[in-house]
């Protein structure tokens, strides 16, 4: 699945997955809806700007560290092609958001606070908000248990949560209302008349029989027929919206493969055999693959037998404890396991929390001692236990800032989620257990809520190595691109170079400056950055991307806006040629009153065409030559024969034999109408977006802001 498809996944929960984080800074700070403004966000830098509104680099920056955070926290690995997507996903929800907005204001529309809380109360309340008020036992959302939980934090005054409940609850659920509001002026404009789907269903009811006559273009050799720019940039002028382009760059590029040979792969096999009766006799499996340096960090507990992903798992779970498996591949990896033990554990867990901490987990510092910690801890396990509110205690002692704001509540998770300890204690207890547990960040008190999916679960301790390419086999790829970029420092040397060492040189064009791939190469912005930093003719230095070095020429730029004649012409010179052609063949049919007197001007023969309907889009007889499809159902043309017309392949002309309908007596037009409408109001979204954009200035200086 591709990165830009995952987030496109994930989208909803990463919207309403922090819908819970601090709803009450909404309903004690209603100005953020009335004007749209932005408190706490300080002036800075911009990234770039819609129709001269800035957008900040602060807010920006503040956007794609959340979600990063978000994806982090449901156990994505965010690579730098992930971060690219995100920051991609966060300029055009700005620019976006933006259009909308301003587009809104024109129009007087806007989403008060009032509709806001009428929403979250309601049965109409986003899915991952209601969870969270939710009875486990009867699935119903328990609206006043939401508002009543929420009126505990109305004296919150926390900044940093604010800015929370601005970014993550209230941009998102406010722009979606004041979009939905947009868009229904224009939907609940949608009307077909009815006539119109009785056109329709009369055209698309008619059938034709033909009798034609056809002059091939390719009658008429190419190098007869010139075509100047001129010509076309007068085609780009009438035709704009077909030629608009983005600023970009094109380059030529030599490739150094530096990845791991088969010495390489060979020599990590054996080490791993090696490694196989230590790992076997080893008193502690987990200690020892650390201590390896194992390519998967050993997780201290047991993994459901459906998360364990490894193409050999059917061989593991046929071992005992002790034993050990391997060498075998694991994707780039070579790879050795030991079976420790398996027992029978729940898949997931839902369970809530308070947590009083001992340490500051930004900078490891101490903030309470451990002995007062435990003792307050303690308290709320007794208050709770003597009917005390679980969700006050959280909202007034509870250190975890990220729970804290949905009273503790974490949701389902996974086996091997959370640090061990309360990993332990959710996943080995049963649901309804309660109790203090002690971790790294302090002391915990738990609540397991519920426990689902029970099967087979397995500790297993990997020892993994990556088949990485030696330091000799990475100086050799490194020593070759060196020295082809030293002699090959003018696009003449560089293309001289390449024929002489026969090396492949290959092309990317349109490299935007806001891509961060290009296909072949893999994933580098820096890379990127180095096109966009150097002018045209220059060759670049080998860089190093992924397993290998590439070795650049900028062979040119293209500006935003129009092409050019040279650019344009390898999609317009058919086009003009063929018009021009078609003003030749025209002559050669001459003066004719029937379709045999045609045939004759031209040295053809009369062809037959039968049964053509307006939904054809091909015939064997003519192929997709929709100008004779159209003009077969033209009831003129049964009277007398049709002037010269020119198609795709050719010019022709036709005769219509027959023209007739076919019976629909089950057309349903109230239906039709109906569902055409819909259809319309469907699309409609995007083409209101759509046209937003294109008439609006959009600039991205994120390149200038150094992204």
């Amino acid at each position: 699945m591709s990165i830009i498809q995952t987030i496109r996944d994930r989208a909803a929960v990463l919207v309403f997955g922090v819908i819970g984080i601090s709803l009450i800074g909404f309903l004690v700070q209603d100005a953020f809806v009335g004007g749209g403004s932005h408190l706490f966000t300080a002036p800075s830098s911009t990234v770039g700007k819609v129709n001269g509104a800035e957008i900040k680099r602060e807010d920006f920056d503040a956007r794609v560290r959340a979600m990063e955070s978000q994806y982090q926290a449901q156990g994505y690995r965010v690579d730098e092609s992930m971060r690219q997507e995100i920051q991609n996903q966060i300029w055009n929800g700005l620019v976006s958001k933006e259009l909308i907005t301003a587009e809104a204001q024109k129009l007087g529309i806007d989403f008060t606070s009032k509709e806001f809380t009428d929403l979250l109360f309601s049965d109409n309340a986003p899915q991952e908000f209601k969870q969270q008020f939710t009875d486990p036992q009867t699935g119903i959302y328990n609206i006043d248990a939401a508002r009543n939980a929420f009126k505990t934090l109305q004296k919150s005054k926390d900044a940093t949560q604010l800015r929370q409940v601005n970014d993550q609850l209230i941009d998102p659920i406010v722009l979606s209302q004041i979009q939905k509001k947009l868009m229904t002026i224009f939907t609940n404009g949608t009307y077909i008349p009815k006539w119109l789907i009785e056109m329709q269903n009369a055209v698309a009811g008619q059938v034709a029989d033909i009798s034609f006559v056809g002059l091939s273009y390719s009658t008429v050799a190419d190098s007869s027929v010139n075509v100047t720019d001129a010509e076309i940039n007068d085609y780009i002028q009438k035709h704009k919206n077909n030629f608009k382009q983005d600023r970009s760059r094109s380059i030529a590029y030599v490739l150094f493969n530096a990845g791991p040979t088969k010495e390489d792969s060979t020599n990590l096999w054996k080490k791993m055999e090696d490694l196989k009766k230590p790992l076997a006799e080893a008193a502690d499996a987990g200690v020892f693959v650390t201590r390896q340096g194992t390519k998967s960090q050993f997780f201290d507990g047991y993994m459901s037998k459906s998360r364990i992903q490894i193409p050999v798992k059917d061989s593991l779970f046929k071992l005992s404890p002790g034993e050990v498996y391997g060498p075998y591949y694991d994707g780039n990896s070579i790879a050795i396991a030991r079976m420790i033990g398996s027992k029978v554990l729940p898949d997931s867990v839902k369970a809530r929390h308070i947590l009083i901490a001992t340490i500051d987990p930004q900078t490891g510092q101490p903030t309470l001692a451990d002995s007062v910690a435990r003792k307050r801890t303690d308290s709320i396990q007794q208050a709770i236990a003597g009917g005390a509110s679980f969700e006050l205690l959280v909202t007034k002692y509870s250190d975890d800032e990220g729970s804290k704001p949905v009273f503790g509540n974490l949701g389902y998770f996974p086996n091997g989620q959370m640090v061990k300890e309360f990993n332990d204690f959710c996943f080995e207890g049963k649901t309804g257990d309660k109790g203090v547990v002690k971790t790294q960040y302090g002391y915990h008190y738990i609540e397991i809520q519920d426990q689902k999916d029970f099967e087979q679960a397995y500790k297993i301790a990997y020892l993994s190595k990556p088949i990485e390419p030696s330091v000799e086999t990475d100086r050799a790829a490194s020593a070759a691109a060196t020295h082809f970029a030293s002699v090959s420092r003018t696009a003449k040397a560089f293309d001289e170079s390449i024929t002489k060492e026969k090396l492949n040189k290959r092309i990317a064009e349109s490299v935007g400056e806001m891509d961060y791939q290009i296909t072949g190469v893999g994933t580098s912005r820096a890379f990127i950055k180095w096109i966009y930093s150097n002018k045209p003719g220059t060759v670049s230095d080998p860089i190093s991307v992924g397993d290998q070095y590439v070795v650049a020429l900028i062979t040119g730029e293209k500006e935003e806006g129009l092409q050019s004649a040279a650019e344009a012409r390898i999609i317009v010179e058919p086009q003009l040629r063929n018009k021009k052609k078609a003003a030749q063949l025209v002559t050669k049919f001459g003066k004719y009153a029937s379709i045999d007197e045609a045939a004759k001007n031209t040295g053809q023969e009369v062809q037959q065409a039968d049964s053509i309907r307006f939904a054809d889009n091909f015939k064997p007889e003519f192929g997709n030559e929709l100008i004779l499809i159209g003009a077969a159902l033209n009831k003129s043309y049964q009277e007398k024969v049709s002037p010269p017309l020119a198609g795709n392949t050719g010019v022709y002309v036709l005769q219509v034999k027959n023209l007739g309908a076919l019976p629909n007596d089950a057309a349903n037009v109230e239906e039709q109408r109906k569902g055409t409408a819909l259809q319309m109001r469907q699309t409609m979204s995007y083409s209101v977006m759509q046209a937003l954009k294109e008439a609006a200035t959009v600039k991205d200086s994120r390149m200038k802001a150094g992204y």
